[in-house]
């Protein structure tokens, strides 16, 4: 089994684990949240609304889950554009784009999230799902949001946490090292991707923590609000 330090988080590896696992990718989002992780980007969507915006970046963007909950939520008025490093997970969201006829609305780019191809305050928002974790500088990234966002702009970030749940606090790592890359294997994908998922999302910091780190990066008004019991939390800041 192939498996990626989840500590070291070496970007080229990275991006080889997740085009290797690229097919299956939405499905194992779906399933593995029991379909929860939909409700979650609308979530991240609403929290857009806060502020007037008109032009978006999403962050390892993926398939493009989050760009098309985005474009829906502002209902097409909005310019949407998707920057990941996996030339295969972006392949398929160019697909599924075109798909929905919002091709007009949405675009991609391959590109790093630690240097960012973007001139200064660029957006009125800057989204990432699930992304933070797989970064390897996470400061410098959030630096790098914080310089392409313009000035009153949001930053919303949905990010894994811990269960609040108490027995389920203690059997979640089970979940995450045992079940999680079960599932994978059985569902045609690689088991060792989802193992170093698994392991990224115990050795996340807590939403508190996390807060920190944003706000030594230049946001301010940093809040967050845990979702589904602690499995994950919404951060919110504003330049």
């Amino acid at each position: 089994m192939n498996l990626v330090d989840h500590k070291e988080r070496d970007a080229k590896k990275v991006e080889r684990m997740f085009s290797r696992i690229a097919s299956r990718y939405d499905l194992l989002n779906h399933v593995l949240s029991l379909g929860l992780d939909i409700k979650w980007r609308k979530e991240v969507a609403r929290e857009t609304g806060r502020i007037n915006c008109r032009k978006i970046l999403d962050v390892c963007t993926g398939t493009g889950d989050m760009a098309m909950e985005l474009c829906r939520f502002w209902k097409g008025n909005v310019s949407i554009e998707g920057i990941d490093f996996s030339h295969e997970l972006i392949g398929i969201g160019k697909k599924k784009v075109k798909k929905a006829n919002l091709s007009n609305r949405i675009t991609f780019r391959e590109g790093d999230a630690e240097r960012l191809p973007y001139k200064d305050e660029q957006f009125d928002a800057i989204t990432i799902t699930f992304g933070l974790r797989n970064i390897h500088n996470r400061l410098r990234a959030l630096k790098e949001f914080h310089r392409v966002t313009k000035p009153e702009g949001c930053f919303v970030c949905l990010e894994f946490s811990r269960p609040t749940n108490t027995f389920f606090a203690k059997t979640y790592p089970l979940y995450l090292t045992k079940l999680v890359p079960l599932v994978s294997k059985m569902l045609g994908s690689d088991p060792a991707a989802y193992q170093y998922l698994g392991n990224t999302i115990q050795d996340f910091p807590l939403p508190e923590n996390l807060a920190g780190l944003i706000e030594s990066a230049g946001w301010k008004d940093v809040s967050y609000k845990k979702l589904a019991n602690g499995i994950v939390a919404i951060h919110r800041a504003r330049k």
